[in-house]
């Protein structure tokens, strides 16, 4: 049987699903993304060096390979020519209520980027030839230091992304629930810049971060002095924001 008519075959003897099996179909999505295997065909396989006995007492793979093509966040009739991540907006939108819900920040947040690999056909997937993955969707994410994931944002390209297109955009709107509250935030250079900071602490919120040197702001002081081993110099602005060498 060719791999066309064994997929039309799973189709017509599918059966609907319900709330206890759905959560036993994302406990598997969880599993695998701890148990890293090749292929989701692995982890049925009965091979004695790579078989995995826990996703068979689950649900068979035709099961869960159904589940997954079936798997829709959005209906049909309701789409959205205008918006690239109109299909998983609404996933989105639950799984950062669920982060907030679950967890409350101490002072400590970072910002930064990651990939998540992904060579199938969709307009916003990056490439980055240098990344050992190279193909794939990024996500920016706001983070507490101990590690949890407050919130993150899907980056749907130039064309379509009204928020993402700058890096003190992509800052405040992570961080729009946390403002006023006291807490330090710490980025890369890629989204550190004097006038970010300046935002941030009308909003009484600290920024630390690595700036490049051009970046707009930039004392020139900072970058025309030598220093010798040891020495370091300092500028503080009238708002106090402070750049430091």
């Amino acid at each position: 049987m060719s791999n066309e008519a064994s997929k039309t075959a799973r189709i017509r003897g599918w059966c609907p699903t319900n709330l206890i099996e759905m959560k036993k179909f994302f406990g598997l999505i969880l599993y695998m993304g701890i148990v890293r295997l090749p292929k989701v065909a692995d982890y049925w396989t009965t091979d004695k060096i790579i078989g995995q006995q826990f996703p068979r007492t689950i649900m068979s793979r035709n099961r869960f390979e159904l589940l997954l093509a079936m798997l829709h966040f959005s209906q049909e009739d309701e789409e959205n020519t205008t918006d690239r991540l109109h299909r998983v907006r609404d996933l989105v939108e639950v799984m950062n209520a669920n982060f907030k819900k679950s967890y409350t920040p101490g002072e400590d947040l970072c910002i930064d980027e990651s990939v998540v690999p992904f060579r199938g056909r969709i307009i916003f997937r990056q490439y980055n030839k240098q990344k050992r993955h190279k193909y794939g969707i990024k996500l920016f994410k706001l983070c507490t230091l101990p590690g949890y994931t407050y919130k993150i944002s899907i980056y749907g390209g130039k064309q379509n992304d009204d928020v993402n297109t700058t890096p003190t955009k992509v800052v405040m709107a992570l961080c729009d629930d946390l403002l006023n509250k006291g807490h330090t935030l710490y980025t890369d250079n890629w989204y550190t810049s004097v006038g970010l900071a300046r935002e941030l602490l009308k909003n009484e919120t600290h920024l630390v971060g690595t700036l490049r040197k051009n970046r707009k702001h930039f004392p020139k002081e900072i970058v025309s002095t030598k220093l010798k081993k040891g020495q370091y110099i300092a500028k503080e602005s009238n708002d106090r924001i402070t750049v430091l060498r």
